[in-house]
């Protein structure tokens, strides 16, 4: 389906609702079950391999850190002048965007969605048509309904990987299928990433690898959010005309964080210690597994991996009305899917402090056995 249908109905951009709701809705002073990431790093002196130096200048090109593009280079094989880098990856889902939709085109975006990075293609295509990822297919897509949709105008595919809100992982044949289809008509396949190191860590086993665009960032499985550092790994064109739409809008890179940023990913005793956080933070997902055997009455759609996972609400349970009295009446929080395009379900994160999550899943089930 198109989501204009005339001139005259077109809006120059629509606000973001999930963002909208999330940002007045969690206020609890802990995480709950909404928060869709690692834990997140409070301070650099909790980083292994420090001191980490705050430097707010220094070496800079205009387009991005140098050190911090190789380093994004080398781990995923790449030439320093493919790597875009960003303001988190919305904002490089938002430049790539951009710069493949410069002369006009056709967009297609996966249902369910991440809305807000649907809102900036959106306001960038002059079409956008939607890919379902169908629960029958077990949320992944058809390559052969993708086919029936692209055409010569079409310009970009953008999908996630894991999916969000389901967290279903695109295996490598479905991956290189779907690229195939892109390229057959001159498009490009962007992937959003940011889950994908909880099943998959080495970047070099990233859609990059196989022809797509890769986006990712230091939040969902590092836990430095507010870094806000984000990077796009493409063709060397794509990511130069997305430095220049940049010039629009940003001008000057934060050096900062991007420079922070480098000296985290050259340290071995960091990695290594983001990856046991990882490692420690998705081993929660039994917590969920066991609330579940006693909970019959919600359905998980199974997760390839990572601390999120989409229950099913019981039959005609408005999924917005269930999780505003869950806040309300015992203070937890989750997001609902009905924000994803996934009514009747609710997304429900468990990679934060374990007590907490079994504390707070239990009050899930009450309020659940509650409304039977």
């Amino acid at each position: 389906m198109t989501l204009r249908i005339s001139e005259t109905e077109r809006t120059l951009w629509t606000g973001s609702e999930l963002q909208e709701w999330a940002k007045s809705r969690l206020t609890l002073p802990t995480p709950s079950l909404s928060r869709s990431a690692v834990p997140m790093v409070k301070s650099l002196s909790d980083i292994p391999g420090g001191p980490y130096t705050v430097r707010i200048s220094g070496s800079h090109s205009w387009y991005g850190h140098p050190g911090l593009k190789t380093r994004l280079a080398q781990l995923y094989d790449a030439s320093p002048d493919e790597v875009l880098v960003a303001q988190g990856a919305s904002q490089a889902n938002f430049l790539i965007a951009g710069a493949l939709l410069q002369e006009g085109g056709t967009a297609i975006i996966e249902s369910p969605v991440y809305e807000p990075v649907f809102r900036g293609i959106e306001m960038l295509a002059e079409r956008v048509l939607r890919l379902p990822r169908r629960i029958e297919n077990g949320f992944l897509p058809d390559p052969d309904e993708l086919r029936r949709l692209v055409t010569s105008d079409t310009k970009l595919v953008w999908l996630t990987n894991l999916q969000n809100p389901t967290q279903v992982e695109l295996e490598p044949d479905l991956l290189r299928r779907l690229i195939e289809v892109c390229s057959d008509v001159g498009a490009y396949l962007i992937i959003d990433e940011v889950y994908l190191n909880f099943t998959k860590p080495d970047f070099r086993s990233h859609g990059f690898t196989y022809g797509a665009i890769s986006v990712n960032s230091l939040d969902k499985t590092w836990g430095l959010d507010q870094l806000r550092v984000g990077w796009a790994i493409c063709p060397s064109d794509i990511a130069s005309r997305a430095y220049k739409f940049n010039n629009l809008m940003g001008v000057v890179q934060p050096y900062v964080t991007e420079d922070l940023a480098d000296q985290i990913l050259r340290n071995e005793a960091a990695l290594a210690w983001f990856k046991m956080r990882m490692q420690t933070a998705c081993g929660q997902m039994a917590l969920l597994t066991g609330f579940l055997k006693s909970t019959p009455e919600l359905k998980m759609v199974p997760p390839s991996g990572g601390v999120n996972a989409c229950l099913k609400l019981p039959e005609r349970t408005n999924d917005r009305a269930f999780v505003e009295t869950l806040f309300t009446a015992k203070r937890v929080s989750v997001f609902p899917c009905s924000l994803f395009e996934m009514p009747g379900y609710i997304r429900v994160s468990v990679g934060n402090d374990p007590v907490e999550v079994k504390q707070h899943l239990a009050k899930l089930g009450e309020l659940v056995r509650e409304l039977a």
